[in-house]
């Protein structure tokens, strides 16, 4: 689990994320990113009924957030990060989630220098 300050939870941050940020995707997720206000780094996840039922949308969410927490030290502070699911994330672990990351990451040029 993420720790409360590197929660991205209301509306308007993560609206503010898609409407000024920039994106990448992958077969598995969107990465949508913008620096942020203050120096910490913040992390939110969507995922849309389009993946499933609740349960599969939880295992998805569930397993993007465990890569996120395993691999938080490859984010670059100073940025709010939104994760957006698609449909090939069903099929992910966490394993392949964590590779998928640290490539879109490296894409980005956002690992910590």
């Amino acid at each position: 689990m993420l720790k409360q300050g590197n929660r991205l939870k209301r509306r308007q941050d993560f609206r503010r994320v898609y409407q000024r940020g920039k994106s990448l995707k992958n077969h598995a997720f969107v990465m949508c990113w913008r620096p942020a206000q203050k120096q910490n780094l913040r992390i939110g996840f969507s995922v849309s009924k389009k993946i499933g039922k609740a349960v599969e949308r939880n295992r998805v969410r569930r397993r993007l957030r465990e890569a996120c927490r395993l691999e938080l030290a490859a984010f670059a502070p100073g940025y709010d990060y939104v994760f957006i699911a698609r449909t090939g994330a069903k099929e992910e672990t966490v394993e392949s989630f964590r590779a998928r990351l640290l490539k879109i990451l490296q894409t980005a040029n956002l690992t910590p220098r």
